[in-house]
């Protein structure tokens, strides 16, 4: 943005939101609508069911368990948690299709759906284009269900403005964002979904307690992520104290002997990565901000049976007890001196270990639908379907 443009901003909140509202309602005149909860279609009750489309969906090679693709999770817990007739998946292939908005319609009318679940950040398919808003537009002139709408990163203007966008256009849009919260953020009254702990199927994390059923722990700290000169200085620090560390120890634990594939570990190798460390490192600072994150981390390390460490200082608490299933330091010193005292204690870190690790596998089969719940039931927005097992009363 220019220095003319920022300084306007200013001046005027939200001018570039402004700006982009009006280049859309131009270039796509179809989309340039907002309904009011009298205008919204009245919803005929019916059996819930939940459509699902995917950023990489069945024509994609990592639509599969264990393999780190976040709304394959989704599709698959849900047919453990609601039943295989309660779900259904839209496939546009792995370079999408520029008649998705078409298929996705004709898919809620034939499903009788009363819920999407989809990542509104950008269009179905491997592909950067953003045509939601005309998607959206078509779908709430007839149909009465529920769009559960998810961002990764809305610290981003840009993808919060989509956000807004699209929630102006119908109060049937729910937002959920898995790292921050987003209450009153799309719009003003509304409560929203967020943040979330990152979800694993039933079927994944199956897989996964088969990898790590035999692994050993061979390092004190584990840290994955990009190396910053000031992460590297850290890591340096530690190591020159006796700490065992592993940096990015995945890149060693790749399973596969193609190597055309380059060795690019798989996501079961990045979590045995994460379970051989005693403790691992995660940074909780937002990419496009100075927001704490919930980040996915928070799960991955949980889930490995590793003790998490972590700078935040409000996300993490959400979901595990500081200091038995989670510990946290405010500077390189204090790293320091909690990896020591962690070292010093082996029983209380095992037990701390096994603790985190038994509510993650709650948290992994349940928040993500439980949260959704509590939105639903909030705003007065058509129920879920009713969890195998359990009556319609319950």
């Amino acid at each position: 943005m220019s220095v003319l443009g920022r300084l306007a901003g200013r001046v005027v909140p939200r001018l570039h939101e402004v700006a982009f509202n009006r280049d859309r309602d131009r270039s796509h005149p179809r989309s340039a609508v907002r309904l009011t909860p009298q205008q919204v279609q009245a919803f005929q009750s019916r059996e819930p069911h939940i459509v699902v489309a995917a950023l990489e969906g069945p024509g994609c090679e990592s639509w599969g368990p264990a393999k780190g693709n976040y709304y394959y999770e989704i599709y698959q817990s849900a047919r453990e948690r609601f039943g295989d007739d309660r779900v259904s998946v839209l496939d546009v292939g792995a370079c999408g299709d520029p008649r998705w908005g078409s298929e996705l319609a004709r898919l809620l009318r034939d499903s009788s759906a009363t819920h999407l679940i989809a990542h509104m950040e950008r269009d179905p398919g491997l592909v950067e284009q953003w045509t939601w808003d005309e998607v959206w537009a078509d779908i709430i002139r007839w149909w009465d269900g529920v769009f559960i709408g998810v961002m990764w990163d809305s610290g981003f203007d840009l993808i919060q403005m989509k956000g807004r966008r699209l929630a102006r256009m119908s109060p049937n849009l729910v937002g959920l964002d898995i790292c921050v919260p987003i209450n009153d953020r799309l719009a003003m009254g509304r409560a929203e979904v967020g943040p979330v702990p990152l979800l694993e199927s039933l079927e994944t994390q199956s897989l996964l307690f088969s990898r790590l059923e035999s692994l050993e722990k061979t390092s004190d700290l584990s840290f994955i992520g990009a190396l910053y000169p000031y992460r590297v200085q850290l890591l340096e620090n530690l190591a020159a104290r006796g700490i065992r560390v592993a940096v990015n120890p995945h890149k060693q634990q790749t399973t596969s002997p193609d190597s055309q594939l380059d060795q690019r570990p798989s996501w079961l190798d990045y979590m045995a990565a994460l379970a051989s460390s005693e403790m691992t490192l995660n940074f909780s600072l937002a990419s496009s901000g100075s927001d704490e994150q919930l980040k996915w981390r928070v799960m991955e390390a949980t889930l490995a049976g590793t003790l998490l460490l972590t700078d935040d200082r409000s996300r993490s608490r959400k979901y595990f007890s500081h200091g038995t299933e989670f510990d946290t330091f405010a500077d390189a010193d204090d790293l320091a001196r909690v990896i020591d005292y962690w070292r010093l204690r082996p029983h209380e870190l095992s037990r701390a270990q096994a603790q985190a690790q038994f509510r993650a596998r709650d948290l992994a089969t349940n928040e993500f639908w439980r949260s959704i719940e509590r939105v639903l039931a909030l705003r007065e927005l058509p129920t879920l379907p009713t969890k195998l097992g359990e009556s319609s009363e319950s």
